[in-house]
């Protein structure tokens, strides 16, 4: 849109209407986003034979795959400054009065980095033409900055888990990777968190994370990245720790496309040796990756309209798509006898569990001076400590150590919404036979959608454009409510994750004067994670918790969280609390 509304003054308004707009692009740019940009830079000094400086030198800077050209002028120093450029292998043409033409073709330009090539002019006449092949890399001796580009070729080439690009990152200088995810770096021994990730000069980073990317683009729409370590310039001074900063692809001056897919299936692995050993022999674990996609670039033009040259506006498309599917870990949650579930109105006859058979009741152990005890339980005679009915044994240290069966629960005890909550589709049931477990092997599928889009337009050669916009669509299921931030261990309740993602970027570069360069950029990026609970999750409609105040009051029509602690702390459980009252279930 941007682009659109910016040729109309161009052709049809004239240059003047065109200043106006620049002018207040750039002071719009400049309050909201002149920050960190992905300033890539070819600088350098014209001089003769010499070695004086040769000041109006004409520079043009030519971008071969799409005939872009930047062109600036020398100083009076001789020193010329070509900003805004994209990555990629340029050509360089200088051109001044009395000298024969120099020209330099291949000069690598990386993002965010900064390149310098001295010029030195022979005289004779302007139609000589001295040409010279761009060398071998060079320290980069115009910037103390530590830093590490993986290359395009990098990217397609070296293999990475899942086709997580971020993880290329850890190659760059003082890097360790813990194990976490791989877009949280550690730089220098400082947190992940103060890290800081760029794309196309605009900022993408999930504070409210504590760090990492806030969308993941496709590897494929991807061209290099710059890896800013420490010692960086002023303009990256965002962040404590490191910049990493990615340039996105942009279209050429002819049209290139490809369609991609990254598989990966459990039927291609072999099983371990130690699954083989048991009987039955353990399955391979479920690992179902499908990664597909495609993307086409070139010149945004109208035949006989616009852009007949294919020379000022490009574009650059990608899609692609990532269903993961693995298997979720076993999931074996202790559970109790349907038996020990209780009926509203019904006596309990209580049953130990199958996963601890000694396991016995004992009356909440509890003051006789509460309401509780003088209301509930000296009514039908029981004692506090004490076993339910029939003679209670006690060990040496004076701990309860046995009871008589049967032991019988009276139905007064027991609270209404503990009924309900043990009744309730969320209690699991046992499903393996005489030990009270419930064990589950589920699924959980991860669906992502990445669409990317990038625009580069020319005004002139001193004024260019370029703007991106980045969209993630994640539906990812968990095994668990919530995703297990809350805690709860039941494996009856799962949930699903659906996180729209977005980042959106424009940047204006600009030259003034040899002496005055303009770059602003404005980006604006966020994602929104909504997190939802199986329906089973809901309370049950007589459902009633009166709270402590009203400003505490539970809005949420879901079940509040709970767990099953196992082992001997679920016997100890089981002795003191059973399913009582409102003190819930061990």
């Amino acid at each position: 849109m941007l682009v659109g509304y910016e040729e109309r003054p161009m052709i049809h308004r004239g240059p003047i209407r065109d200043r106006r707009f620049l002018l207040a692009l750039i002071l719009a740019s400049a309050c909201v986003g002149a920050f960190a940009q992905a300033n890539s830079e070819l600088i350098g000094i014209v001089t003769d034979q010499t070695g004086a400086v040769v000041a109006g030198a004409r520079v043009v800077l030519t971008d071969p795959a799409t005939e872009l050209s930047k062109t600036t002028e020398s100083g009076s120093t001789g020193l010329y400054d070509i900003s805004g450029l994209n990555p990629a292998n340029y050509n360089l043409k200088v051109t001044a009065n009395g000298f024969g033409a120099f020209v330099q073709n291949g000069i690598a330009i990386n993002v965010s980095s900064t390149a310098r090539v001295n010029v030195k002019l022979t005289v004779g006449a302007e139609s000589q033409t001295i040409t010279v092949e761009a060398g071998a890399l060079t320290v980069q001796a115009d910037s103390n900055v530590i830093s590490t580009v993986i290359s395009s070729g990098q990217i397609t080439e070296i293999a990475t888990e899942n086709r997580n690009f971020a993880a290329l990152a850890a190659l760059g200088l003082g890097v360790s990777s813990p194990s976490i995810p791989s877009d949280f770096l550690s730089m220098n021994g400082l947190n992940p968190s103060h890290n800081i990730w760029l794309i196309d000069g605009g900022e993408s980073y999930d504070r409210g994370a504590g760090g990492g990317l806030a969308i993941m683009p496709s590897q494929d729409a991807i061209a290099e990245f710059t890896v800013l370590s420490s010692n960086y310039p002023p303009d990256y001074g965002i962040s404590s720790g490191a910049t990493m900063s990615l340039s996105l692809k942009s279209g050429k001056k002819s049209f290139r496309g490809e369609l991609f897919e990254f598989n990966r299936n459990t039927a291609y692995d072999a099983n371990s040796y130690f699954n083989k050993l048991s009987t039955p022999i353990t399955p391979r674990a479920t690992v179902n990756y499908n990664i597909f996609g495609g993307n086409i670039g070139g010149p945004l033009f109208i035949p006989h309209i616009y852009n007949t040259s294919r020379k000022k506006t490009f574009f650059f498309w990608n899609e692609e798509w990532r269903k993961i599917l693995n298997s979720a870990r076993t999931n074996i949650q202790n559970t109790i006898d349907p038996a020990d579930i209780p009926k509203a109105g019904q006596n309990l006859t209580y049953v130990p569990p199958g996963f601890a058979l000694g396991a016995f009741l004992v009356v909440p152990n509890i003051a006789t001076s509460t309401s509780y005890y003088q209301t509930k339980l000296q009514p039908l005679g029981l004692s506090p400590g004490r076993c339910w009915n029939g003679p209670t044994i006690f060990d040496s240290q004076g701990n309860v150590s046995g009871c008589q069966d049967p032991q019988v629960i009276p139905a007064s005890l027991f609270d209404k919404n503990g009924i309900l909550y043990l009744n309730s589709p969320v209690f699991p049931r046992p499903n393996v036979a005489g030990q009270d477990k419930n064990i589950t092997n589920p699924s959980t599928p991860l669906n992502v959608r990445d669409d990317v889009v990038r625009i580069d337009h020319k005004f002139s050669d001193k004024w260019a454009i370029l703007g991106h916009f980045i969209h993630d669509s994640t539906t990812q299921d968990s095994a668990f409510p919530f995703l297990g931030f809350a805690g709860p261990s039941y494996n009856t309740i799962t949930s699903v994750l659906t996180s729209p993602s977005y980042s959106a970027a424009i940047k204006l570069s600009g030259t003034i004067s040899p002496t005055l360069l303009v770059e602003a950029s404005f980006n604006y990026d966020g994602n929104i994670v909504h997190i939802a609970n199986s329906p089973n999750s809901q309370r049950p409609e007589d459902w009633s918790v009166t709270p402590v105040s009203p400003a505490f009051a539970i809005t949420r029509n879901s079940l509040p969280s709970m767990n099953v602690i196992t082992g001997v702390r679920l016997k100890l459980l089981y002795r003191r609390t059973s399913v009582l009252a409102s003190s819930g279930c061990a």
